[in-house]
Order: C-alpha cells, then sequence, then structure tokens
C-alpha cells in the first residue's frame, strides 16, 4: 500500500496531466459541437422573437405594414447577429397569427381583425422564383474547427506527456552512479548475463574478430579485445535490466582512451538520449579511437551489427564514416 502511495505522489503530475489530456479530447468531441451549434440556435432564437415582437405591435396597433417591410427587417436582424434567419416572410406572419390567436386577453374581435390584417399582408406574398441566398453558415464549420483544435492541443499534449516521461526515466537512469547492472562479476553474474556475454564472444569468433586477451588483464577492464584488418578494439558487453546510462558509458570511453584503442559497446537493453548524445560528441574529437554503439538481443542482431563494424568489406567505410553514425551503429 506504501508503495502505491509512493508512486502516485511521484507521478502525481504525469496523472493530473494525463486526466487533462483525457477530458480536452472528451470534450473537444463530445461538448464543442453541440455548444457553438447552441450558440447558433440561441442567436436565431432571439432574433425570432424580436421579428414576432417587432412585428405584432405594428399590427396592433394597425400601423402599415407590407410583406417588403418583414422582408428588411429579417435581413437587418441576419446581418446584426450574424445568423441565418430560417422562415421567410409568410411563415413569420403564419406564427404571428397563432401567437395573436392563442392568446385570450386580447377580446376576440380585435383577434379577429387583426387576423384579417395578416391575411391581407400575406396574399401580397409570392414565392421567389430563384431561391434566396442565404449567407453562408459558419456555425458547422467552426464547431468543428474548434473541436479539431481541442484535439490539436490535447495530442500536443499526450505527446509532450509522454516525452516527459521518457525523459524522468532516462534521467533517473543517468543520475544512478554505475547503472543498475545484472550483469556482475563473480557470484552475483546471472545465468541469463553469462550467457549474453558467451553469445558475443561466439559472434566475435566466428567472425574471425576475436583476439587473444593481453597478459595482466584484470576482470574489470573489458570483456573481449577484437580486430579487423586495421584496428584493434576493447569490447564490453553490458545486459542491464534497464536502459544503460552516462555513468557506464563514461567509465567504457575511460577505459577506451586508456588502451588506445577503439571500443565497441554491446548493449542489450538500449541507451538514454544523454549516452548515445556523449558518444557522438566523443566520436566526433576522436577519430582513431572511435567507440561503436551496438544495441541488440539476439545473437543475429549482434552478429550482423557486429559484422557491420569489423568485416573487412566494411571497416574502412566505417572508418570514414561521420561521427554520429559510429554512436548509432
Amino acid at each position: 500500500m506504501t508503495s502505491v502511495f509512493d508512486w502516485i505522489i511521484k507521478n502525481a503530475w504525469n496523472l493530473f496531466g494525463g486526466i487533462g489530456v483525457a477530458g480536452t479530447f472528451y470534450f473537444s468531441l463530445a461538448h464543442v459541437p453541440d455548444y457553438v451549434k447552441d450558440i447558433t440556435t440561441g442567436k436565431v432564437n432571439v432574433v425570432h422573437e424580436s421579428l414576432m415582437d417587432d412585428i405584432q405591435e405594428l399590427l396592433f396597433y394597425e400601423k402599415p405594414v407590407t410583406i417588403e417591410d418583414i422582408g428588411s427587417f429579417i435581413m437587418g436582424k441576419e446581418l446584426k447577429q450574424g445568423v441565418s434567419y430560417p422562415y421567410n416572410p409568410d411563415e413569420l406572419l403564419v406564427q404571428i397569427q397563432e401567437r395573436f390567436m392563442g392568446n385570450k386577453f386580447i377580446p376576440l374581435e380585435k383577434r379577429e381583425s387583426l387576423l384579417a390584417s395578416i391575411k391581407t399582408v400575406r396574399r401580397s406574398y409570392s414565392s421567389p422564383t430563384v431561391p434566396v441566398e442565404k449567407p453562408f453558415d459558419w456555425s458547422s464549420i467552426l464547431s468543428w474547427a474548434f473541436s479539431g483544435l481541442g484535439v490539436l492541443i490535447a495530442a500536443i499534449g499526450a505527446v509532450s506527456i509522454t516525452r516527459k516521461l521518457k525523459n524522468d526515466r532516462e534521467t533517473e537512469v543517468d543520475m544512478v552512479a554505475g547503472d543498475v547492472v545484472i550483469n556482475q562479476y563473480h557470484t552475483s553474474m546471472t545465468a541469463a548475463a553469462y550467457e549474453f556475454e558467451k553469445m558475443v564472444g561466439e559472434v566475435l569468433e566466428e567472425i574471425g574478430a576475436l583476439k587473444p586477451l593481453p597478459e595482466g588483464r584484470y576482470d574489470h577492464e573489458y570483456d573481449f579485445l577484437a580486430a579487423d584488418n586495421k584496428s584493434e578494439y576493447i569490447v564490453e558487453v553490458k545486459r542491464y535490466s534497464r536502459l544503460l546510462g552516462l555513468g557506464t558509458a563514461r567509465e567504457f570511453m575511460y577505459k577506451v582512451n586508456q588502451s588506445g584503442k577503439g571500443g565497441i559497446l554491446v548493449v542489450s537493453s538500449g541507451v538514454t538520449q544523454r549516452t548515445q548524445q556523449l558518444i557522438y560528441e566523443h566520436n566526433k574529437v576522436s577519430e582513431n579511437q572511435k567507440v561503436y554503439l551496438i544495441v541488440a538481443n539476439s545473437k543475429n542482431e549482434v552478429k550482423s551489427k557486429l559484422s557491420d563494424v569489423l568485416s573487412d568489406k566494411t571497416s574502412n567505410k566505417s572508418k570514414h564514416s561521420d561521427a554520429k553514425s559510429c554512436a548509432d551503429v
């Protein structure tokens, strides 16, 4: 229970960030389109009620009003609110008529008079022979545009959180001196680590690159000595429980500098970005003592990548390749 609580405290920022990203995705897709639609519908309702009140007032007090006047009223409201009104003048008058007739507070005789006035105005209405071109309705496009923007922001947030988690893990590895490994010597060496180191040795022997270790070599120096037609390399094999960090990389490059040879670092689990950058910077200034990084876990992968570094065919090409390619083998 304590470990779970500690994990929550340690990752609280990332958890809240993930919740925020999920919420942004959800609201962008589920609520933003409806929200924009509701705003547009609200504006249309405002226009409709305003037109109803204005025309009812004119008719109730028997002021002159024509079908052209009503069309002008509609156009003015559309321009003011920036919406497209869905009813033509005749349909609007029908609704005004229905509202007058439903208002029981108006005497029946007055309602009959208003009904006659509305019928007179309606008779002057004629349907347009050419469909009236309405202003383009941007509401649907705006709703999806805002939704797309929300999804884009959420996607950027998700990528950012993912990258932050990766960087946090790598930073933690880089800060641990010597790294956490499973290929320690003597009693702590595991069977898997021993088999991995043995497999690398077999590969070096198969490709004809394995050289006998010099006398007086201590266990903590390096694992194998390899050579091609022109150069010798010290080879170190690391089977790690997580990414290889800066500590081990610095130790290996120190051994390379002390040996006067090149270096090949075989890692089963990968390395951090800072480790790759460290090797890249080393190779830019160490033309004759470059470090080749090989990340592989199977025998075929190890053999293929070691052959690229050590075989006769590729050795000359490898020596003249740029420093970054050496770190990315």
